[in-house]
């Protein structure tokens, strides 16, 4: 079946070539240099790097539904990766990534790099995948987080892995192809979910504050808000009541300390925090001088020791 697949890839990629030719043709000579150009970055990032997803049994096929949405959500976990790859804070665009073949039956759709996003090249889609399939087989053996990914990346793993079911005959395989040639393959299942939820856990709160840029709220189902945290770049999940929804609203783009009770994952890294209050802050991080600081609130511990407090405030970031 594989040297099928790779047949027709070569038949369909010698139709295209036949095509580029007539319209390369009709073309004035610069817009044709400019569609070559196109052509000669689609092969070199495309022909190389191809992932190819199967919804095994025929019921792969038989649910649009539920099939776009395992689809969207590998899709989600690979831009997450890219992210976790390029070292990106904040939200960016993210490179698409396009149909170069679709089967029924069951569903077989092949995906290879489209638009690359800024600062993406082929090099970097090579190490998404090979970051996505290994982090994959990681997921269904053991738990934690795998080499590679961040949080953001285990949290897309769960959510795709939670549509699927715990035996095989229930997942997905997900293959990694190199120039039309199979180099790896993982079959993923349920079980992933429950072993990168792991890492995802609130293992430790306490009460504190986290400084950052707000962005991207959401009011369905429940009210968060992203924070972008200032020291580390991760992103964390700001917790809000329906009191604080305009506050919230007025802050977005801000550089803001949101100060309230804080969620840490089993690796000690903050991953949400349920907000009391929040604060504008100046655009200049600097801090200010300590003289600053005399007087500022004289009921900043609210009667308690200065060893209390500190102790109580031990959770800020």
């Amino acid at each position: 079946m594989h040297e099928v697949g790779t047949q027709q890839a070569q038949r369909r990629r010698h139709r295209c070539l036949r095509r580029l030719r007539r319209v390369l043709l009709a073309l004035p000579a610069e817009a044709a240099q400019g569609v070559i150009r196109s052509a000669v970055v689609w092969q070199s990032v495309a022909m190389s790097t191809e992932l190819r997803v199967t919804l095994p049994g025929p019921e792969g096929s038989a649910d649009a539904r539920r099939s776009l949405r395992v689809l969207d959500r590998f899709l989600t976990l690979l831009g997450r990766l890219e992210d976790a790859t390029l070292h990106r804070r904040g939200p960016h665009e993210h490179t698409a990534w396009g149909f170069t073949d679709v089967r029924l039956g069951s569903l077989v759709t092949t995906l290879a790099p489209n638009r690359l996003a800024d600062g993406a090249t082929s090099v970097t889609l090579k190490e998404v995948a090979g970051v996505a399939m290994s982090g994959l087989e990681v997921a269904e053996q053991q738990e934690g987080l795998p080499p590679g990914w961040d949080l953001r990346a285990a949290d897309a793993g769960v959510e795709l892995a939670q549509l699927l079911g715990l035996l095989v005959t229930d997942g997905i395989v997900v293959e990694w192809l190199q120039d039309g040639l199979l180099t790896r393959s993982v079959t993923v299942t349920r079980k992933a979910a429950e072993n990168l939820g792991s890492a995802l856990k609130v293992r430790r709160q306490s009460i504190g504050s986290v400084i950052g840029r707000l962005d991207t709220v959401s009011l369905h189902q429940r009210r968060e808000a992203g924070l972008w945290h200032e020291r580390t770049g991760e992103r964390v999940t700001v917790f809000f009541d329906k009191d604080h929804t305009t506050q919230i609203q007025a802050a977005l783009g801000r550089r803001v300390e949101v100060a309230g009770r804080i969620a840490r994952n089993m690796d000690d890294k903050l991953i949400s925090i349920r907000m009391r209050s929040l604060e504008l802050l100046p655009e200049d991080a600097a801090a200010a001088p300590a003289t600053d600081l005399i007087g500022l609130d004289p009921d900043l511990t609210r009667g308690a020791s200065p060893g209390d407090y500190l102790r109580e405030i031990r959770g800020a970031s």
